[in-house]
């Protein structure tokens, strides 16, 4: 059967292309494994959803049983295994809701449940049946990275995909990695009572954000009783009277070890290729089985695309949507539109959050080898204060010379919520006066990003607090 698109795979970047397809009136097939991953992908099944439900619950837990006011008493008792049952029942609604109804309003969009296979570069195999289309888009996604650590095959570890089906709460864990997933989980599992321990190979967690920010979490979360051990080279992975036991290298040489009940592996991605025959579609992929891609998101092969999470790219679901989106436009409108992956704002849904935008400190000095940043604590946010949720900071990246903002990086309460006011800025080349002569609502927690504007040339110690 002829299409004019055929997508391989059903999540985020596959519903946004289909939903571009359907409003172009092309005549479209998706076609997914859910051996792979359920429909609706990485996000809705075993990723953002369910750990953010996860997330929320140890989050109500935990302020019970750490409330700072004095008149105010919570009891605080919790079942880590139901929450688990919740959560998945909590899943499937989103499922269904943003997903399985969706398919059967699109006219031009068909779907089918099986494994698609390129048979050449202008068709595929999926249940024994041959498809054919003007136009393809690779979108599988991606699976959990396991480092090819001694044992870690023989100690049964858990992954983001089988976590949330335990039915038993392990009395302790450890997770390998330290990037995002990896510090979302040791607070769930911390806040339900399991004794968490992280250990990580860098210097730091959260690489790939901004130095100090990860730095105070790392110090926030070591403060509430998670261990975190960095600067590890893994050596291997056993069991050991009836525990899982990880042994590592530390920098100094000193061979360490710690045992848990459970291990979670957090170690990065891999491209969800192995099987897809992409040598017969003459698609190239690099080691870890992503596929390359160019600015336009189209393959060494051009009719072909390739979105969201398999093209290793920052590996989100607004990034993945909004590639999905963008390749079709490309396809059919003749466009030539690309992501500025610097105005994508990011977020790590601890408590108090991570969320950042734009160029770092460290980014800034190393391509112009000159910057200018500010840094405030929330003490000086009078919404934290009244909240008595002030543990965090804010950083703001600006040009030296235009004093045009480039860069906000933050950790406190609600982050996640108040970076979207710090893409506008970076996005339309706003300056710290731009900001500054803005009325904000009072008391707000978005007042920070006017905060720390002030703060290049005024003493915020000194204003009151609805100082423009």
């Amino acid at each position: 059967m002829q299409y004019e698109l055929i997508v391989i795979g059903g999540g985020a970047a596959a519903f946004a292309a289909a939903y571009r397809a359907e409003r172009l009136q092309r005549k479209t097939l998706i076609i997914n494994d859910g051996s792979i991953l359920p429909l609706g992908g990485t996000c809705v099944n075993v990723g953002c959803i369910p750990s953010k439900i996860m997330l929320h619950q140890g989050e109500l837990l935990y302020q019970t049983m750490k409330n700072q006011f004095r008149a105010l008493s919570f009891s605080g008792s919790s079942d880590f295994v139901e929450a688990l049952r919740e959560t998945r029942e909590m899943v499937e609604g989103f499922q269904k809701k943003n997903y399985l109804n969706v398919i059967n309003t699109q006219k031009y969009v068909d779907y089918i449940e099986g494994h698609g296979v390129f048979k050449d570069p202008n068709s595929v195999v999926v249940n024994d049946k041959q498809f054919s289309a003007e136009y393809f888009l690779i979108a599988t996604g991606a699976s959990t990275f396991v480092p090819p650590l001694e044992g870690i095959d023989e100690i049964g570890y858990l992954t983001n995909r089988t976590v949330f089906s335990l039915d038993k709460k392990p009395a302790s864990i450890i997770i390998l990695g330290g990037g995002p997933e990896a510090m979302e989980f040791s607070q769930i599992f911390h806040r339900f009572g399991i004794k968490t321990t992280v250990i990580q190979r860098s210097e730091r967690v959260l690489t790939k954000f901004d130095a100090v920010v990860a730095g105070k979490l790392q110090e926030y979360l070591t403060e509430e009783g998670i261990r975190i051990i960095t600067g590890t080279k893994l050596l291997e992975a056993k069991k050991a009277e009836g525990m899982v036991e990880v042994v590592f290298e530390k920098k100094d040489k000193a061979i360490q070890s710690v045992r848990a009940e459970a291990v979670l592996v957090t170690t990065g991605l891999r491209g969800n290729t192995d099987t897809l025959g992409l040598e017969k579609a003459r698609v190239e992929a690099d080691e870890k089985g992503f596929v390359r891609v160019n600015e336009f998101l189209q393959t060494t092969e051009p009719h072909i695309y390739a979105a969201g999470d398999v093209t290793g790219i920052m590996p989100l679901e607004t990034v993945a949507a909004k590639q999905g989106s963008l390749a079709v436009q490309n396809m059919f409108e003749g466009t030539k539109k690309g992501i500025d992956y610097n105005l994508i704002p990011k977020a790590v849904f601890t408590s108090p959050e991570v969320a950042s935008v734009g160029m770092t400190e460290d980014e800034f000095m190393k391509k112009y080898n000159v910057c200018l940043c500010r840094t405030i604590s929330f003490e000086h946010v009078e919404k934290a204060a009244l909240m008595k949720e002030t543990q965090g900071l804010i950083t703001m990246v600006i040009h030296p010379e235009t004093k045009e903002i480039v860069g906000v990086h933050m950790i406190g309460p609600h982050a996640s919520e108040i970076i979207t006011s710090a893409v506008y800025a970076v996005r339309n080349r706003m300056t710290i006066y731009d900001i500054r002569d803005t009325v904000h609502v009072f008391p707000t927690l978005s007042e920070a990003i006017k905060k720390v504007a002030q703060s290049f040339d005024e003493d915020i110690g000194k204003m009151a607090c609805c100082v423009e």
